[in-house]
């Protein structure tokens, strides 16, 4: 029996690849026959059998499973493979480690790692001692990096050495931080602030089992919003747990082998990939990211039998050519946020089953439904345990078939956000009376299943990442040639969002668009650099001097409208060939 066995029993390539992109709403869109005072009710059927709120916690969901199946494999990597108990031990180490370099319970931990078995044990090692994980997209660069570190006072940061330059090169502009733990390289310096190997994490002495509590923060999710900056989402310890859980479904349960491609940096792949594993005891193969050419032959070798989607994978998948052993294969539930465009087709095809899923940093993962029940393009059912509104402008509940925006409220107030970190009046603005204004609009049916319409905020959504326009429009906005510019989506062919950047150039001045283009990439994450340009003389306004974007979104591609996917120039994690 391993150490933390006893410790715990004594305290109680690919040629497409989505690179690691997700949403913090899970798609943000994972999961009445009546309207009953305004609430519509008709919920998934399944009895719950997720443990009492106060017990909804990660050292509560190994305490579980180190009882039940401590030797069974918990995480397989390219290069390793970890039991259940051996996961624990390790995760204790990096606890233990941290807490030795002056962390304390309820201190904030900033990570950038992409996927892998250490990132795995490390928010596992945030978890467990107490503290406060804020994972950081590994796209971050810049003023985006900053934000993040200085609204969330990590004094500590865990990150691959590919990532270390980004970070050294705004020390000095860190108001907390001073202590950098390198995953990789043999690195001994980083600046100014202190390198510390991320082999001593997994060498220290680990930490002492002390069991989380559901109301303690577990963690700073980094949502963007419609303007403004990033805003963190405080997360309890319970509001994870139950994001994660599927306790309340027949499925996943032991026997099943999860596949991880999505990124450990946003809820999707951490809580609602790994955490999940964890809590129905199932193995988890975790990989680097999702690879077209590269999935099913992974499905197959590993025997996975269950993995999350996003709609723009499914597309992927299904835009392939047809292959005579297609419907060999393993899988047999793929939960798609959202649901691929042709979804009867796609499960025929490839012999499994699908369920929708619909949620949200802020709320959790609130809909869903059985594949016997889903309805195509629908997000489904009400989960168990929360309540759901559809609302008109001025907060009136609508009739079934009408569009409004979706208000949600859980039993417990900890099984949503707490708040937005440091901003109080954005916290008043969102969280009203108990209810969660999620700024998406829905419309419900008469069998009480939800269908996503749009977004009534000013974001976008490409490939699984919330996108705020503002942010996109500061950047572009410092680029010495533009006056100004409005950023809008448009419709991808791949479902979510392609990004149009509209722009008006100063005096005199002609856009070199490839020059454009690789000043954006240098300037902002990979993800958010438009696809398409279009340059006009001036931008619409109402007479209160707002952008009208309606008219932008309106205006069709062609013509004017400059496309680098179709001049053969890619942006991609690691920089771009314009």
């Amino acid at each position: 029996m391993s150490a933390s066995v006893r410790r715990l029993g004594r305290e109680h390539e690919a040629d497409h690849r989505l690179d690691a992109s997700v949403a913090e709403h899970t798609g943000d869109a994972m999961l009445s026959d009546h309207i009953c005072r305004g609430v519509h009710n008709s919920q998934m059927s399944e009895t719950s059998n997720l443990p009492a709120v106060e017990n909804r916690t990660l050292s509560h969901a190994f305490e579980r499973v180190l009882r039940e199946s401590p030797d069974k494999v918990a995480h397989i990597g390219d290069e390793a493979q970890y039991t259940f108990a051996q996961a624990h031990e390790r995760a204790l180490r990096i606890a233990g480690a941290l807490s030795a370099l002056g962390v304390r319970r309820q201190d904030t931990v900033a990570f950038l790692l992409d996927n892998s078995l250490d990132a795995t044990h490390t928010w596992m090692g945030i978890t467990l001692g107490g503290m406060i994980e804020v994972p950081i997209n590994t796209a971050y660069v810049g003023d985006f990096l900053v934000h993040i570190l200085n609204d969330c006072g990590a004094r500590v940061i865990i990150a691959d050495a590919v990532y270390v330059d980004r970070v050294v090169a705004v020390a000095d502009r860190l108001t907390d931080l001073h202590t950098i733990i390198v995953r990789g390289d043999a690195r001994t310096s980083a600046g100014a602030l202190q390198c510390v190997p991320f082999s001593s994490l997994t060498a220290a002495e680990p930490a002492d089992v002390v069991p989380n509590r559901a109301e303690d923060l577990v963690a700073y999710m980094y949502t963007s919003g419609t303007t403004g900056a990033s805003k963190g989402v405080l997360i309890t310890h319970a509001h994870a747990y139950t994001y994660a859980s599927r306790e309340d479904r027949p499925t996943p349960t032991s026997n099943d082998r999860f596949l991880v491609t999505l990124p450990v940096f946003h809820l999707a792949g951490q809580w609602y990939g790994e955490y999940q594993a964890l809590i129905h005891s199932a193995t988890a193969i975790i990989r680097s990211g999702f690879s077209v050419s590269g999935f099913w032959p992974t499905v197959r070798k590993h025997d996975v039998t269950y993995t999350l989607l996003l709609g723009a994978m499914a597309e992927m998948l299904q835009q392939r050519p047809a292959e005579d052993d297609d419907a060999d294969n393993p899988l047999r539930l793929a939960p798609m946020a959202p649901l691929a465009s042709n979804i009867r087709d796609f499960c025929e095809r490839f012999a499994l089953d699908a369920e929708p899923v619909y949620g949200m940093s802020e709320i959790g993962a609130v809909m869903g439904c059985a594949p016997k029940d889903l309805k195509p393009g629908g997000a489904g059912l009400a989960r168990n345990g929360y309540q759901l509104r559809i609302v008109d402008e001025q907060g009136n509940d609508v009739p079934p078939g009408n569009v409004g925006e979706l208000w949600v409220r859980a039993d417990s107030p900890l099984m949503m956000m707490s708040g937005y970190h440091r901003l109080p009046e954005k916290t008043a603005a969102t969280l009203i009376d108990g209810w969660v204004h999620t700024g998406d609009a829905f419309r419900v049916d008469d069998d009480g299943h939800y269908f996503f319409e749009d977004r009534i905020k000013d974001a976008l959504r490409r490939r699984g990442e919330n996108v705020s326009s503002f942010e996109v429009e500061r950047v572009i906005n410092t680029h010495p040639d533009v006056l100004e510019s409005a950023v809008v989506a448009v419709p991808s062919e791949l479902s979510e969002d392609e990004i149009k950047a509209v722009v008006v150039l100063r005096d005199d001045v002609q856009l070199d668009h490839r020059s454009f283009i690789r000043y954006l990439a240098g300037n902002m994450p990979y993800f958010m650099v438009p696809r398409y340009v279009e340059v006009i003389d001036e931008l619409p306004k109402t007479p209160t001097q707002k952008i009208s974007k309606h008219v932008l979104r309106d205006r069709p591609i062609g013509g004017s409208v400059w496309d680098r996917v179709a001049e053969g120039i890619e942006v991609t994690r690691r920089g771009t060939n314009a």
